[in-house]
Parts: C-alpha cells; structure tokens; sequence
C-alpha cells in the first residue's frame, strides 16, 4: 500500500474513533510530537485532548461523517459534517437540547500512523447561532 493510502486509512480510522467517543482511542491517533494549529496559537497534545473532552461533553451523540477526503503523501485534508445534539456546557451555554449540523476542513501530516501536524477549520459561526449563542441575522451576513 502507497503512503497516501496509508494515510488516508489512519484519517478513516480517526473519524471512526471520534465517532466512538472514546476520548484515550481519539487521542491514540495524535503523536506526541503533536502541534495543532489553531486560530490564535499552536498548541500540543494535551491542548487536543482538552477541546475534544469539551466537545464530547457539550455534544455527547456528536457524530463525524466524512464528505470528502483528498491526500498526497503523508498530507491529507478533509471535509467533515458533524451531527448531535447540545447537551451540555459550551462556551457557557448549557444544554439547549437544540440539534446542530455543521462542517469543518481537517487538515494533518501523518508520522508513524499518527498524526503530527494538524489543523481544523470549524464553522463556529453556524454552531453559535445554531445553540442561541449569535443571533441568526449575524450568520446571515457573514455567508
């Protein structure tokens, strides 16, 4: 099996992972070398692991279903829709019961089965407006 189809086969069995909720399974597939970029900074492993503890807690039936994958090498980036159900504390919203479906592109570098370099762009502004947090009219504008 070519590298690409390796990797492509570690970011499926991630997204599975996710979709078990099982937070030590989810982490198992980041490196430890880890960096994930984010918005304002990079941060490690352990930064990872607590944003997914938040979400997991915040969306406890949140699934990952998987629209598109494209990857070359040890790169590969992904279009992912997410489904479930607000459920507990988020941003300082609690449990709306409020349904949510949103997307987010993941993109990552895979080292050793794992992943070593890794960034996702999540539509927060849909997940906010979608539990009370923005108003709507706001989503509106920024489509």
């Amino acid at each position: 099996m070519d590298t690409t189809e390796q990797t492509k086969r570690v970011a499926r069995a991630f997204f599975d992972a996710c979709n078990s909720h099982d937070l030590d399974r989810i982490m198992d597939f980041f490196h430890q070398d880890l960096v994930h970029h984010a918005r304002l900074s990079d941060y490690p492993k352990e930064g990872v692991a607590f944003v997914y503890d938040l979400t997991l807690k915040a969306f406890p039936d949140l699934r990952w279903n998987i629209v598109e994958m494209v990857a070359e090498g040890d790169r590969v980036c992904t279009l992912i829709h997410y489904e479930g159900t607000h459920r507990g504390d988020y941003l300082g919203l609690v449990d709306t019961g409020k349904q949510v479906s949103f997307y987010s592109i993941n993109i990552a570098r895979v080292r050793d089965g794992r992943f070593i370099e890794h960034r996702g762009v999540l539509d927060e502004l849909h997940l906010l407006a979608q539990i009370g947090a923005l108003p709507e009219p706001f989503l509106a504008q920024m489509s």
